[in-house]
Parts: C-alpha cells; structure tokens; sequence
C-alpha cells in the first residue's frame, strides 16, 4: 500500500505540472523501461514558453560554455538546462506561503526562464543570480521584454555573481536552485545564508534535481541544521524531483 501511495502522488504530481499529454507519455516511458530521452521530451527543445512570450529561454549550454575564467567554477557547475514552465508554477502554487510577504532568488538563473515565471505572481522581488555573463545577458534581455501586462511583480532584476555571496534581500525569502552546481558549491551557498539569515525571518529553499542527485544534496543540507528538509516530492520518471526545507 504505501508503495502504491507513493505512485499516486508521482502521477498526481506530474499531472498537476506536466500536463495529461507529457504524463501520459511518461507513463508509457516508465511501462517499457524507458529513461529520458527515449520518452521523446527534450527539455532544451521546449519552447512553448519562449513561443507565449517571446523570450529566448530555450536551448542547452555546457559548463564549459558558460566564459567562466576561474576553471575550478566551470568544472563545479552543471550546464544550463532550462526547468518546465509547468514544473515551477506547479511549485510556486503549492509552496504554501503568502507570495506578497516574500523575495523570490533564483540561484543559477540561466536565461532567466523560472525568474519569468516567478514574476508573475506578487513577490516583493525577483531576484536571478547567475555568474556567467553569457548566460546573464540573455536573462536581462528576456526580463526588459517580457510583457507588463504579465508581470505581478515590479522589481524584476538579474545579477551577474558568485552564488556564494550573494547579498539577500532584508525580507523573508524564497530560494530556487535546479540543481546548478555540485554540493561543495551548494554548501558555501548554504553557509552564506546562514551568515545573513540572523534576522528573524522566514527562509524557504525549493530544489529541483534529478533523482541520482538527491544522495548528495541531502548530505549538503544536512551541514546546515537550521534548515530542515519539509517534503520530497518525487516525479514518475526521476527527471524533476523536488526537495523543500525551511528553517
């Protein structure tokens, strides 16, 4: 039975952000022992948002395109591959806070598309934070275009800079990673936020990996006891699993 329970909510889970027609071809991918690619979804090709807004937030880009200068950086980061529209709304929607009394930071931005989608619901502040300019300058370029009439939120911003140091805004917050770099990385960012997170304040970390990733990035997280992991959210093919802490 609980097994079963756990299926449920996969199915539902991929229901609520993929839509029928994906979780169906999911669901073929899962009966014939089919991983990834061979499902026919190639998330660098999904440009159904791009097509919405007309925004360029498509596309793949590996570590070692992304005009790091410091060699130790690009081998830490994992290449660019932009999230599902559906995947973070599905998020934002059941996070369960009061948007209005929240920044939103997107750690290891890209080209800005879950910035976009976050700026549609009435955050304080969007904030994207990436330290490759190539990836930065697509992203700026994307928020300057993207309709008003869209927008829920005023301060939409992109920052090129180290994720390690980032200067927070003074509210309550919550962060966005989609697995951006490796868990040493994900430690330094962890342990900058806990130097700023002295102020009495609500911190809510969303993180969206794949499955094989969760090993290591629980360990991360688990240096950190002030943060406590709330709910894994497992998806039916392993591809967009969610981990969610709040301290």
């Amino acid at each position: 039975m609980p097994d079963f329970a756990s299926k449920l909510r996969r199915l539902s889970y991929s229901l609520a952000s993929r839509g029928l027609s994906r979780t169906v071809l999911d669901v073929a991918g899962l009966l014939i022992k089919a991983v990834g690619n061979k499902t026919g979804y190639h998330a660098e090709h999904d440009r159904a948002f791009d097509r919405r807004f007309g925004t360029d937030t498509a596309g793949k880009v590996e570590s070692r395109e992304l005009g790091y200068a410091d060699k130790e950086r690009q081998e830490q980061a994992i290449r660019y591959l932009p999230s599902p529209a559906g995947v973070t709304r599905w998020m934002l929607d059941n996070i369960g806070i009061d948007h209005s009394q929240y920044s939103f930071v997107d750690l290891g931005c890209g080209k800005g598309r879950v910035v976009l989608a976050a700026a549609q619901y009435p955050f304080q502040s969007v904030l994207g934070v990436d330290l490759s300019m190539a990836l930065t300058e697509v992203a700026s370029r994307n928020v300057s275009i993207f309709p008003a009439s869209s927008r829920k939120c005023g301060d939409v911003r992109i920052l090129t800079v180290d994720a390690t140091k980032v200067d927070y805004p003074d509210t309550n917050l919550l962060l966005h990673l989609y697995h951006p770099f490796d868990a040493n990385v994900t430690a330094a960012v962890l342990r900058n936020l806990e130097a700023l997170a002295a102020k009495p304040r609500q911190v809510r970390i969303a993180y969206l990996l794949y499955t094989a990733a969760v090993p290591a990035t629980r360990e991360a997280f688990t240096r950190f006891p002030w943060l406590r992991e709330t709910q894994f959210v497992p998806s039916l093919l392993g591809h967009y699993d969610w981990l969610f802490y709040s301290n």
